[in-house]
């Protein structure tokens, strides 16, 4: 009898069975009005990514307009645009997908033309230097200063991401994964050298931890913590991500998670987040920049890796226990 492949064994997963290991990734598409109503052709594009049992993650969706950071990115704050999702989500279930959306604030990586004339809210005041692209327009525009978050805008945020979450179950999903990473919004009060707060939500450690589980907590009480997820990208090193000790603020972060029962944990390979700066700012040994030191924490939390993995990759970090599925794969061949 010939061995299973590990790439198709079964899996228990968030109240589902997934029946393989190969989940798509969340990518932004741009395919939404200019009031954030995802276009209709949006159904065609997920289903036929969609397979019996597989995991699909949708692009990022804005859960307020001073979250978004590109143009005609979907939104899913009004109505509107959870009716509009609603048949996508139907032609996925249909296929047997499993479907989660990606709830997104970019945080100080928002510029004015996206926000409807506001300055981006994050940790800090500082702005990004250099230019902002605006993907699909083939233009730029300059970031400027932004509004260092007040505790009432903290507490909005949190209520915004809340209803964002308890929308996208009303349109269909089966979960929602809360956009952790890349220098967006929570990054800006993870990372030591952009916090620069003096309350509660900076300074330490455990404080610039607090926004991100503060929200995880809230979402969970409202749709389930099986319901819930978060993508990190540990490694990353644009958007001025440059925390003093990753690994020591990652270990806690994920140990914080691990407590928390969610229905998976999303973290970016090094090999992708090392390249994206040249040369690379952070100087971590090639032991060190792994995901495996924050899969050993996360003990008995599903762990979903992305980037840069072929299927052999694949097939062999699934055998040695590193990770339950793998997004971004640079290929799939069954041969």
């Amino acid at each position: 009898m010939a061995p299973t492949d590990p790439l198709f064994e079964p899996l228990q997963f968030a109240g589902h069975e997934l029946q393989h290991r190969i989940a798509l990734a969340p990518m932004t598409r741009m395919r939404a009005s200019v009031s954030g109503v995802i276009n209709n052709t949006a159904a065609e594009y997920y289903s036929l990514r969609a397979t019996p049992g597989g995991l699909l993650i949708s692009e990022g969706l804005v859960p307020h307009p001073r979250g978004c950071g590109y143009p005609r990115c979907p939104g899913i704050y009004t109505a509107e645009q959870v009716e509009a999702w609603k048949p996508i989500t139907a032609a996925v279930k249909e296929k047997g997908g499993v479907f989660f959306a990606q709830l997104w604030h970019v945080g100080r990586a928002a510029v004015p033309s996206q926000t409807g004339g506001f300055p981006a809210l994050s940790a800090t005041a500082v702005p990004l230097l250099g230019m902002h692209p605006l993907f699909g327009k083939g233009e730029t525009e300059p970031y400027v200063q932004g509004e260092a978050m007040t505790l009432s805008q903290i507490e909005e945020v949190t209520e915004q991401f809340v209803q964002a979450a308890k929308n996208a179950i009303a349109a269909g999903f089966d979960g929602i994964e809360i956009h952790g990473a890349n220098g967006y919004l929570f990054d800006t009060f993870v990372h030591s050298n952009i916090n620069d707060r003096t309350d509660d939500y900076g300074g330490s450690l455990q404080n610039r931890l607090r926004f991100p589980l503060q929200v995880i907590d809230a979402i969970s009480a409202a749709i389930g913590a099986s319901k819930t997820a978060i993508r990190l990208s540990p490694f990353y090193e644009l958007k001025g991500t440059h925390d003093a000790n990753r690994i020591q603020t990652f270990s806690a972060y994920t140990e914080a998670l691990e407590q928390r029962g969610l229905a998976y944990v999303h973290m970016i390979e090094a090999r992708y987040d090392q390249q994206s700066e040249d040369p690379p700012s952070n100087q971590l040994s090639v032991q060190d920049s792994t995901l495996w030191t924050f899969r050993k924490i996360l003990k008995n939390t599903k762990v979903v890796a992305a980037g840069g993995y072929t299927a052999e990759t694949a097939r062999e970090a699934l055998l040695e226990g590193k990770y339950f599925i793998l997004s971004n794969l640079l290929f799939l061949s069954l041969d």
